[in-house]
């Protein structure tokens, strides 16, 4: 009997969109896994706010890549593949610090000091719970210190001086209770200083080059409600009047 030529055919038709499907199938979960991490993706995002500049700069930064953990300036913690340390001083950029910082919720070093950076500090921080340190110094950030900085309670590092930083100081700073280093000096902060928790135990160094701050940490007084210097806290008012 001859061969039905058809059904071999069909036959032959039916195995490739077979192996079609699984080569399909197989791509697909390729790409998958090869697809950049959300911190990856952050980082992108903060490359693009920093400027031109950084887009020179930071060439090992490729969203081709499955994970940021090869990236210059970046540490990872293993096998999770999460950012945990960010350090890049004194590399020329001039942009902003993106709020997409704020996706880096693994993040315990933060590390931009020495560059050209303007903007705000952004809000979105606090959600960076497991920060240990903070360097932004020397830059021209500007702006006020977000109190939702008091969120950080693992930060023992935060150095900010030498920017444009304005306002009052944050109350909320005074619970970091493992803070063991801090740098506000040089910027344009104004105001008492809260004598609350660990604020009250830097000395005036913390503080210097803020010409309109007052407070008990730099023993200058604070102006009363009708434009008097007021007697410092915990003060003798008998020697502050230059009585005996």
């Amino acid at each position: 009997m001859a061969a039905n030529p058809g059904s071999g055919t069909k036959k032959l038709s039916g195995g490739n969109g077979g192996a079609a499907a699984l080569l399909l199938f197989l791509l697909l979960c390729c790409t998958a896994s090869m697809a950049l991490t959300p911190d990856g993706e952050a980082l992108l995002e903060l490359k693009v706010a920093f400027n031109a500049t950084a887009g020179q700069r930071l060439g090992s930064w490729r969203a081709a890549d499955p994970n940021p953990c090869g990236w210059e300036g970046v540490s990872c913690s293993f096998p999770d593949l999460r950012v945990q340390s960010i350090n890049l001083p004194y590399m020329q950029f001039g942009g902003i610090i993106s709020p997409s910082i704020g996706r880096l919720t693994k993040l315990q070093r933060l590390a931009l000091h020495q560059n050209s950076l303007h903007g705000p500090i952004p809000a979105e921080i606090r959600n960076c719970t497991e920060l240990r340190a903070i360097y932004l110094r020397a830059n021209y950030l500007q702006g006020g210190i977000p109190p939702g900085i008091g969120d950080l309670t693992h930060l023992t590092i935060l150095d900010l001086s030498s920017n444009l930083l304005r306002g009052a100081i944050p109350a909320t700073i005074g619970s970091l209770t493992h803070l063991r280093f801090l740098n506000l000096s040089t910027n344009f902060f104004s105001g008492e200083i809260p004598n609350v928790g660990v604020l009250g135990t830097f000395k005036s160094s913390s503080y210097v080059g803020n010409l309109e701050l007052c407070g008990l940490p730099i023993q200058k007084g604070c102006r009363g409600t009708l434009g008097f210097p007021a007697v410092l806290p915990h003060s003798d008012p008998l020697s502050s009047s230059g009585k005996s």
